[in-house]
C-alpha cells in the first residue's frame, strides 16, 4: 500500500536574498516539522536562488495562488518581515513593481493565500521593524484575526503591532536559537577544517569572529574600525575572521574594505559556500563581536562569548538579549563593543542560551503543530479576511482599485493612444 503524501507548509520570508539568518529559518522549521511528516516549502517574493549549497530554493509568492501548489498551512516568518516598506533598494526586487509589494506579500499576501485555500495561518515569531500608520492598522488587525496563532520574536515587535486587546500575541525567542539542534557541534568540525584549509589559517587558531555592516561604521569608517580590530586581536593573540553573512546587504565589499586597512591581514570569509560553513566559523570562534543579530545568536547557540553591536539600535537586538538574560552583551558602537569584548575574550565557552529559551521554542512549535493539525478551528476568521482586504483597499484607494484589473481598457490607456 503506498504511503500517504507528506503534508506541506508554505513558509514565507526573504529566502531569495543571500542573507545568512533569513536562509536558516526554512532549515530550522524543517528540523522541527519533518518528524511529524510535514515538509517545508519556502516562499519568497521571487524565486531567485542564493547559490549557497544548503539553502532550500524558494518558490515565488505568485505561485502560492496556483492550483498545483498544495499546502496544509501557511507559516509567516521569521525575520523582519511584518512591514509594508518598499524594498526596491535591493537588487532582486528592482524588476517592475516587485519592490513595492515584496514585503507585504510575505504576510498580507500569505494571509490571503491561507484564507483562499482555507488552511491555517501561523506566525513563526517574525519581527516588526517600524510602526504602522493609522491607515494601515485596520488591515494589520484583520491579518492577525485571520491567523490561528500570532507570535513575534520580541516585546518591541508586539508593541509596534498595536494589536487590539482581544487578540493575543505571543512573544517567542528567535527560532534560530535552536541552531545547535539542527547542526550539533560535532557536525561542524569537518566543515570548519575545510574552511581553515580553504582560507589558509590553522584550524587550531583562536578566532575572533566579526561581522561588519556599513550602518554600524557610521562615524568611524573602515580605517578606524580596522585599527580597533587589529589592536584588540593582536593584544589577545586572536586571529580576526571577518564573516560576510549578507551579500544582499553588501557585506563582502565592506569586509574586504576593512581588511585592506588592517596592518595584520585578517581572514576574510567573503565567499561562503554554505550556511553550514558560516555556522562552523561562528561555532569555532573564541569570541564573536559583530552587527549581525543572527551572527550573535549562532555564536551563542554553541556557547561562544559575544558582543552585539547595535548601531542603529534596532529593537530586535535588545529583544533577543532580554530572552537570554545577557543585556550586558549590547554595545551602541564599536569602541564600546571592544571595551565589553575585553572581558568576553577571556571567558571560556559555556552555555549562553538558557533552558527557558529552548522550553519556549518547544512550546512554540507545539502550538504550530496544533494549528496545522486542526484546520477547522480558524475557518471563520480566515473566511472573513479576503472581504476585509477588499473593503479596506477600496476605502483607501477607491472603487477602481478593485475593478481596474478587469477593465477592457482604462481611460488612461485611451488618453495615451490619442496623444501617442
Amino acid at each position: 500500500m503506498p504511503s500517504a503524501m507528506p503534508r506541506r507548509v508554505l513558509l514565507s520570508g526573504v529566502f531569495d536574498m543571500r542573507n545568512y539568518g533569513d536562509l536558516l529559518f526554512p532549515l530550522v522549521a524543517r528540523e522541527r516539522l519533518a518528524p511529524h511528516g510535514i515538509a517545508v516549502q519556502p516562499v519568497a517574493p521571487t524565486n531567485g536562488l542564493t547559490t549557497l549549497a544548503d539553502a532550500i530554493p524558494p518558490v515565488a509568492f505568485s505561485e502560492t495562488m496556483r492550483p498545483g501548489m498544495d499546502a496544509d498551512a501557511v507559516l509567516i516568518g521569521g525575520g523582519y518581515v511584518i512591514h509594508t516598506h518598499p524594498m526596491d533598494f535591493l537588487e532582486q526586487y528592482q524588476l517592475g513593481d516587485t519592490g513595492d509589494w515584496a514585503a507585504s506579500s510575505l504576510w498580507l499576501g500569505m494571509t490571503l493565500t491561507g484564507a483562499l485555500r482555507d488552511v491555517p495561518v501561523l506566525w513563526n515569531a517574525p519581527g516588526v521593524p517600524h510602526p504602522f500608520t493609522p491607515r494601515q492598522l485596520p488591515i494589520v488587525a484583520a491579518a492577525m484575526r485571520a491567523a490561528d496563532y500570532v507570535s513575534v520574536r520580541d516585546r518591541g515587535s508586539a508593541e509596534l503591532l498595536s494589536a487590539p486587546t482581544d487578540l493575543p500575541v505571543s512573544i517567542v525567542p528567535d527560532p534560530i536559537a535552536d541552531l545547535a539542534r539542527l547542526w550539533p557541534r560535532k557536525v561542524l568540525e569537518e566543515p570548519y577544517r575545510r574552511l581553515a584549509a580553504r582560507k589558509g589559517f590553522p584550524a587550531e587558531a583562536r578566532i575572533l569572529a566579526l561581522h561588519v555592516r556599513d550602518r554600524s561604521m557610521i562615524g568611524l569608517g573602515a580605517e578606524g574600525l580596522a585599527e580597533l580590530i587589529d589592536g584588540f586581536a593582536a593584544a589577545r593573540g586572536l586571529t580576526p575572521l571577518l564573516v560576510a553573512v549578507g551579500a544582499a546587504h553588501d557585506d563582502p565589499r565592506i569586509a574586504s574594505e576593512v581588511a585592506r586597512h588592517m596592518p595584520h591581514p585578517p581572514v576574510v570569509l567573503d565567499d561562503p559556500e554554505s550556511l553550514l560553513e558560516i555556522t562552523a566559523a561562528f561555532a569555532h570562534a573564541a569570541c564573536y563581536v559583530g552587527a549581525s543579530l543572527h551572527g550573535y545568536v549562532a555564536a551563542s547557540a554553541y556557547g561562544v562569548p559575544g558582543v552585539l553591536v547595535a548601531r542603529p539600535a534596532y529593537r530586535k537586538f535588545t529583544g533577543f538579549l532580554e530572552h537570554v538574560g545577557r543585556e550586558g552583551d549590547l554595545a551602541r558602537d564599536w569602541p564600546a563593543a571592544f571595551a565589553i569584548g575585553r572581558d568576553r575574550a577571556e571567558e571560556d565557552a559555556s552555555p549562553r542560551i538558557p533552558p527557558a529559551v529552548h522550553a519556549a521554542l518547544d512550546a512554540h512549535w507545539v502550538r504550530i503543530l496544533r494549528g496545522i493539525d486542526d484546520p477547522a478551528q480558524g475557518h471563520a476568521a480566515r473566511r472573513d479576511f479576503p472581504a476585509a482586504l477588499l473593503r479596506l483597499g477600496m476605502e483607501t484607494a477607491g472603487a477602481g482599485w478593485a475593478l481596474r484589473p478587469f477593465l477592457a481598457r482604462t481611460s488612461m490607456a485611451r488618453h495615451r493612444q490619442k496623444t501617442g
